[in-house]
């Protein structure tokens, strides 16, 4: 059972509005809802916005791409390059995911296209390790970047580029980001 145990100050627009995690756990799926609907709430997103987030494939990823688009916001979600990703990919449009990637899609010239067209203003991490980093990098430059108490990565890491590995805190602060950790 997945848990998080904390109270969340999840929304920065209004200081006042607290939302009380008591369990995030995927044996209470109205509870989940109720949850992940808060979550996206506080983000602030209007209608027509676009979200980015890793993880797409799990319980939780499914059910944000399910109130996603209940709210009219456009999705990209990252999934891990495992065996069977394509059937994965259709099954998750099919639960209205608008644009599914796998993670090395990420590193392609293709993503920084698609992220410069739709300006993702908000990001959730589900996930440690280089998810994290790109949905770091697909958010515009003062977006909001939500993170699910996951460990962070050092440094972020432009591969096959000239760019030497830029640090977390340093990338964060350069991209202007609203970091909220649960």
């Amino acid at each position: 059972m997945q848990s998080i145990r904390r109270c969340v100050a999840a929304g920065h627009q209004n200081p006042n509005l607290w939302i009380g995690i008591r369990s995030l756990s995927t044996s209470n799926a109205s509870s989940l809802l109720k949850t992940v609907g808060a979550l996206l709430d506080s983000l602030a997103l209007k209608p027509g916005g676009t979200l980015v987030q890793n993880c797409g494939d799990s319980e939780i990823g499914r059910i944000v791409i399910q109130l996603a688009k209940e709210r009219k916001f456009q999705t990209i979600s990252i999934i891990d390059n495992e065996p069977g990703y394509p059937a994965k990919i259709e099954e998750l449009k099919a639960l209205g995911g608008d644009i599914v990637v796998p993670e090395n899609y990420t590193k392609t010239w293709y993503m920084k296209r698609l992220v410069s067209e739709l300006s993702p203003t908000a990001g959730l991490n589900f996930s440690d390790g280089y998810q994290a980093t790109a949905v770091c990098k697909a958010l515009v430059d003062g977006g909001t970047f939500l993170t699910y108490g996951k460990k962070l990565p050092k440094n972020v890491v432009y591969d096959g580029a000239v760019r030497k590995p830029v640090e977390w805190s340093a990338f964060v602060k350069e991209k202007k980001l609203k970091v909220l950790n649960l």
